[in-house]
């Protein structure tokens, strides 16, 4: 457990059900009044369910629940306060961290574009998986050696990390084996501050934590303002394609060895596709993660599949082929389409869909509805999606 930041809470309904008798409280009172009420929970917040942030005295009190897929009752808890701000005594138990923080060591990609989008990149001063990082900006940092990489998860390079003594860690979970590695950070006096974002239900909850991240950088209203764009054209979307039609049948995933794992029902993929205008074959399984089918299966059920989306790692037709023959004669295949979230690579592989992607879902939803309906959006050019050709050259 890592000593002032991890909390063990009470159960997750009982947390869930007092913040919720706080929201209620507080919506009846004026904006202007409740701007400044200790204890305030920011009711901006309408899409994610992983953090809160409450305005405290002279403070901000940020939580993060269950950050990794299989926590129970884990609460993170940071405390943020100017660099000159006289705190009271008495403080709930934190992790306390002066802002504006100057300097950030990021564990995730995602970390890279949430602090892009709030233009504060130049703060940081180490990645993880340099290889995977899209950025061209960053790129250019690491490649002039401006930037290390510290390394990932159980392989982190402690020594460095000493050396460059950064304001924060932004770091995330996978399990609960992630608290060895946070608890090594903490022993060494690092505060880290862990991001659960990819556990999220929904697209736009997912792009909602850059106004947890905001908070360390003291641009939560940039961050508000921006993200309102993204939400508000999100939903124009969403309601232009509500009414199509004919509604396109989807489907997704590549075949892994014996399996062909698809998003569940619930995943991001489904509620885009849904919102999109289209329907996702597998949207009658109603869990999140993804879940593995029988190749045989899936061959079945796309006979009545009209496009095929999110298609691992292919880039051409003939890598598809190769992997399993039989894939050629499914529906899509045979209409020619075929999409792919990979218009955007480094080098070497690393995409930006699963990068700036996190921050730009009215941008995906867009893309996916000019593929299913480009009547509807005639004159898109998608920029995290390309067709799939016969061939492709990489750039």
């Amino acid at each position: 457990m890592i000593k002032g930041s991890i909390v063990a809470s009470r159960p997750g309904f009982s947390v869930f059900f007092i913040t919720l008798l706080v929201f209620l409280q507080l919506s009846c009172r004026d904006n202007s009044e409740k701007s400044h009420q200790p204890g305030y929970v920011n009711p901006r917040v309408t899409h994610s369910t992983g953090f809160t942030a409450e305005e405290n005295d002279g403070y901000h009190l940020l939580k993060v629940y269950n950050p990794w897929q299989g926590a129970r009752d884990v609460i993170f808890s940071y405390i943020l306060a100017d660099h000159d701000m006289h705190l009271p005594e008495s403080l709930p138990e934190g992790t306390l961290i002066r802002t504006p923080v100057r300097s950030v060591i990021c564990l995730s990609t995602t970390h890279i574009a949430m602090l892009d989008f709030i233009d504060e990149t130049v703060r940081i001063e180490a990645v993880s998986g340099r290889d995977y990082i899209f950025n061209p900006d960053i790129r250019n940092r690491i490649e002039n050696g401006e930037i290390p990489d510290i390394g990932y998860e159980m392989n982190l390079d402690y020594e460095r990390i000493l050396d460059l003594n950064p304001d924060i860690i932004l770091a995330y979970g996978v399990g609960a084996e992630a608290n060895a590695w946070l608890n090594r950070l903490n022993s060494l006096g690092m505060k880290v501050v862990i991001t659960g974002e990819y556990l999220e239900g929904s697209p736009l909850a997912q792009a909602e934590w850059i106004k947890f991240i905001a908070h360390f950088f003291q641009k939560q209203d940039l961050a508000a303002e921006k993200f309102n764009e993204v939400e508000n054209d999100y939903h124009k979307l969403v309601d232009l394609a509500a009414n199509v039609e004919k509604v396109p049948m989807i489907m997704s995933g590549l075949p892994w060895r014996d399996s062909w794992f698809v998003p569940g029902g619930r995943s991001h993929f489904a509620t885009l596709t849904g919102d999109a205008g289209g329907k996702y074959l597998w949207d009658g399984y109603r869990g999140r993660e993804n879940f593995p089918v029988d190749i045989e299966n899936v061959i079945e059920k796309a006979s009545t599949a009209d496009y095929w989306i999110n298609i691992g790692t292919a880039l051409s037709k003939k890598e598809i082929e190769n992997t399993d023959s039989r894939l050629a004669t499914l529906r899509p295949f045979r209409l020619g389409n075929l999409y792919n979230n990979n218009a955007r690579l480094n080098r070497f592989g690393g995409n930006d869909y699963w990068e700036s992607g996190i921050m730009n879902p009215n941008i995906i939803l867009r893309d996916l509805i000019h593929i299913i309906h480009p009547d509807l959006l005639p004159e898109h050019e998608p920029v995290y999606y390309r067709k799939i050709e016969d061939d492709h050259e990489f750039k």
